[in-house]
């Protein structure tokens, strides 16, 4: 009966590592693979409830073209149900082992822009030891001060909505043994970098309001300055 029920137990860890498998596949994700023998660090990149649109687009572009593999999660379409912190951060580490394994890299570079900033430190917290300590930096782009990790149509259509359940600063604040970036454009005023009591950070502010007048190669220079040499 004992031996049963292990072999029962050991089918059924099978079965749930085929369905997370499955469930990779079925991730609203755009991939850039490496190009040969570059082994820059492989970036996460979270887009904002707008979607892989043309800025977003042009970011995930603009970092292959530096060399960077890239990892583009389609945040409209992935946070259009409610996600919990737990599963986004599982989603997420199955991603990030999926491509490792694949591309032989394990190093990691997070950034998250608009709403793909606002989910990031909590995806961070709940990562797996191993991914976190492969994560060298982490960027924000344009953060809020709170998320509920769901689309918000108000958002979308720029009209202010019920704060989040969420604080996005004192996640923040539990991160802090790794160097963070966050960038505004110099129109926005959606946090108070006052709320951040870590010293681990820079924060950058780039001409324009929410797209950094569309200059995604100004976005990404910036951000390899901040990476230095890898």
């Amino acid at each position: 009966m004992v031996k049963g029920l292990w072999l029962m137990g050991v089918l059924g860890l099978l079965m749930a590592t085929a369905h997370a498998q499955t469930d990779i596949s079925k991730l609203p994700v755009t991939v850039k693979a490496p190009t040969a023998g570059n082994q820059h660090p492989i970036v996460l990149f979270l887009s904002g409830d707008g979607g892989m649109k043309k800025f977003a687009v042009d970011m995930v572009n603009t970092l292959n073209a530096r060399g960077f593999p890239v990892i583009g999660l389609n945040s409209l379409k992935y946070f259009w149900s409610k996600k919990t912190p737990q599963q986004a951060g599982a989603d997420v580490a199955a991603l990030l082992q999926y491509y490792s394994k694949e591309w032989n890299n394990h190093s990691f570079l997070l950034v998250g822009y608009s709403m793909g900033a606002d989910v990031l430190p909590f995806i961070y917290q709940h990562l797996p030891g191993a991914l976190q300590n492969g994560t060298l930096s982490l960027v924000f782009m344009s953060p809020s001060a709170s998320t509920d990790m769901v689309v918000h149509i108000s958002d979308m259509l720029g009209k202010s909505s019920t704060p989040g359940a969420l604080n996005v600063p004192a996640a923040m604040n539990t991160i802090v043994n790794k160097p963070l970036l966050l960038i505004f454009g110099k129109d926005e005023n959606d946090f108070d970098l006052h709320a951040l009591t870590i010293t681990n950070y820079k924060s950058l502010v780039l001409p324009g309001g929410h797209h950094y007048n569309d200059d995604a190669t100004g976005v990404v220079t910036q951000m390899v300055s901040h990476w230095g040499p890898k």
